[in-house]
């Protein structure tokens, strides 16, 4: 490949990337080196992950340069290579399948994300179990030797410990494991992927997303330090940094806006629904960026939110590591709840009593969200005490009015909490398509117009230091000049 005329150049690799993209969607996130020989091992390395990969691959090729001499070797290298071969009999396979197929309440996309780890995840989620082993059953085994199958039925099991209605088909799901692994000399690997399945809930597949983080620079407090991460698409965190830029606040918006535009060239032809999360320091987590402008070169503009989910996150807790365990904790709460369990702040209310109000809130962690009275601005008028309480004890989420002193907000804002948590997102953006979309005499005093939201995943941290692409493993993002840590 490297011999390949034109890949031994930027632009002729970045074509290929391109044209390979739209054959193997995963191949967007093909790590970059700005050498050649690394990015073709890394082409390589991500087709052969792929069932089609190398065809896909060789097909290309043929297009971009055809017939030349290192083309064709490739084709030859690619045709004469022997077939993957089926390692479990169809027989074995309709057996675990009609188990699976018992099991219709469990996420099957989440678990699929799970069990593939590194692996890329299909275009689109998949819907039940059966669709989730079929997919895995044409990837090749792990490096130890494991089928991806047999690491899908571990995570099936495990979620279906403690259910009576299920025990019949959790014994049938471990028995089939331990006959294909002592068939294939594979027991302790299968332990060892046991003991660690059971060992811990795992995340949930993150989405396609655009993070922005802002912090104040030192050396010049007017203007912020702005960092990007861009998640190209649905499955495990791998965030891709962009460059860092110095802007002041007026600033943020138009940079924002080409941010989304070139976020959308990477997400263009995945169906999908991106979101946007804003990582900031306390004091501008009331600035309403979720409003900013979009289309600013089209005859009407419209606002952020409109086409995409918007939350806000905490910069300074994503810094103390000493808080994340506490954070961590709260969040695995927020997943297994049905419902929201809101902490009601009482800030500038009769009888406050902060000590009292934060100690409910750290000694219950079914308490994964808190509902502020007013904005978290300082001083006796804000609730900023309040919020910082809650970021200390780990609450992954917490809504409040930009407006001091609504008289109806904990009203609407107990409608708005109902509900799977996970879900607020999607429920707030409904709510702020209402405001924008509502007569002109009450757009404006819409609670959906005012509304903030913060929603904040821990398994989803963007790493502040180093520079820019130093190691695509890690996010890596702006160093805070304003000392927090």
């Amino acid at each position: 490949m490297c011999a390949v005329t034109g890949l031994d150049a930027p632009p002729g690799r970045d074509l290929l990337i391109s044209m390979l993209t739209e054959r193997l969607p995963e191949l967007g996130n093909v790590q970059r080196h700005g050498r050649t020989r690394l990015e073709m091992l890394e082409i390589v390395r991500a087709c052969l992950r792929e069932p089609r990969g190398l065809r896909e691959l060789l097909d290309t090729l043929t297009v971009y340069d055809p017939g030349s001499a290192p083309v064709l070797r490739i084709r030859e290298l690619v045709t004469t290579s022997p077939p993957v071969l089926e390692v479990l009999p169809e027989a074995a396979l309709q057996d675990v399948r009609a188990l699976l197929d018992r099991v219709r309440h469990l996420d099957a996309h989440g678990t699929l994300y799970a069990a593939a780890g590194d692996l890329p995840l299909p275009p689109r989620p998949v819907t039940t179990l059966v669709e989730a082993f079929d997919f895995l059953g044409r990837v090749n085994a792990r490096p130890d030797g494991l089928l991806p199958v047999m690491v899908l039925v571990e995570h099936v099991i495990t979620a279906l410990h403690g259910s009576d209605a299920h025990r019949q088909v959790a014994a049938g799901l471990r028995e089939w494991n331990d006959v294909q692994a002592a068939k294939l000399g594979l027991t302790p690997q299968l332990e060892a992927v046991r003991a660690d399945v059971t060992r811990g809930p795992a995340a949930q597949p993150a989405p396609a997303c655009l993070v922005v983080q802002l912090c104040r620079h030192g050396m010049e407090p007017d203007r912020y330090l702005l960092s990007h991460w861009r998640q190209i698409r649905p499955g495990p965190w791998r965030p891709e940094r962009g460059e860092d830029r110095l802007v002041s606040l007026d600033e943020v918006g138009a940079v924002v806006e080409q941010l989304v535009d070139q976020a959308e060239q990477d997400w263009a032809g995945r169906p999908g629904r991106p979101v946007m999360e804003f990582v900031l320091p306390v004091h501008l987590l009331n600035q309403p960026l979720e409003w900013l402008p979009l289309g600013s070169d089209s005859p009407v503009s419209t606002a952020l939110c409109l086409s995409y989910p918007v939350v806000l996150r905490s910069l300074e807790r994503m810094r103390k590591p000493q808080l994340h365990r506490r954070w961590h904790n709260r969040w695995q709460q927020l997943q297994n709840s049905p419902d929201s369990g809101c902490h009601w702040d009482t800030a500038g209310s009769r009888g406050h009593d902060p000590g009292r109000w934060a100690s409910a809130l750290t000694s219950d962690e079914r308490l994964v969200s808190v509902a502020l009275n007013a904005p978290p601005l300082p001083g006796s008028g804000g609730s900023r005490a309040s919020l910082e309480s809650a970021l200390f004890a780990g609450v992954p989420m917490a809504v409040w009015d930009r407006r001091p002193a609504v008289p109806d907000f904990r009203k609407r804002a107990r409608k708005l909490m109902k509900g799977r948590a996970a879900e607020l997102p999607q429920r707030v953006q409904q709510l702020r398509h209402e405001a924008a979309t509502a007569a002109a005499a009450q757009r404006d005093v819409h609670m959906g117009r005012h509304l903030a939201v913060l929603f904040d995943d821990p398994n989803r941290l963007v790493d502040w230091s180093g520079s820019p692409g130093a190691d695509a493993w890690n996010a890596r993002g702006g160093h805070d000049e304003e000392g927090e840590s």
